[in-house]
């Protein structure tokens, strides 16, 4: 299934942030199923915005860029986009499963209730906005090994939404097994309390599958 436009354009801005060779919409069409539009002027006017970020700030980019979603589809109000930082990861423990995967995923995870980005309120906080106050603490683990849980709203403290990605998170996660996740602040969190998005989640697993580097983003809200 291919991504949307916003999820396009997030995937490409969180590429071109972290790597030094920034593909033309079309190459990364091609490679990640994505849905960019052939436009050349914007597709211009963000690599030379990118490269300027880089001469003045280094890589990866972390400033505010002009919102490529935005631009693509004709809404005005800009938006920040800050990738994750990227660890490479190798681990061997993690075995994806296709088919126990889906089922468990139809039976414990329900589908997002997140907000569409032009109906935010003051107080909602968007994935963006969330991966760059991650990008600034020291919540950190070798190889990238760590899932950060997103809230709908401000004020959560990041401690508490992290946690290592084990065996038993990894199990948790996908809804194979009933267990509370321990996370970096000492504290257990039911994951039965909470709602996770469906298509982060599905994600994050073949992130792992294709050992993708970390760290992993899941959006939820609570039930």
């Amino acid at each position: 299934m291919s991504l949307s436009l916003q999820e396009s354009c997030k995937m490409y801005e969180r590429t071109c942030r972290r790597q030094k060779a920034i593909p033309t919409f079309a190459a990364f069409n091609t490679e990640k199923f994505t849905c960019l539009p052939s436009n050349e002027a914007v597709e211009s006017d963000f690599k030379s915005s990118v490269l300027k970020a880089r001469k003045a700030y280094g890589m990866p980019v972390t400033r505010r860029l002009p919102s490529l979603y935005h631009k693509l589809s004709g809404i005005s109000r800009p938006t920040v986009q800050i990738p994750a930082a990227v660890v490479s990861s190798s681990e061997k423990s993690f075995v994806y499963d296709n088919e126990k995967y889906e089922g468990a995923m139809k039976m414990s995870i329900r589908p997002p209730a997140c907000p569409d980005e032009g109906e935010l309120k003051e107080d909602d906080l968007t994935m963006e906005e969330y991966v760059a106050m991650v990008e600034q603490s020291p919540l950190k683990e070798a190889k990238g090994l760590i899932v950060h849980l997103v809230p709908q709203k401000r004020g959560e403290p990041l401690s508490s939404l992290s946690c290592k990605l084990t065996k038993k998170t990894w199990e948790a996660l996908r809804g194979k097994k009933d267990i509370p996740v321990k996370m970096k602040d000492g504290s257990e969190l039911d994951l039965k309390t909470l709602q996770l998005n469906v298509d982060d989640v599905r994600n994050f697993v073949k992130s792992r599958k294709r050992k993708e580097d970390g760290p992993y983003f899941i959006r939820f809200s609570r039930i």
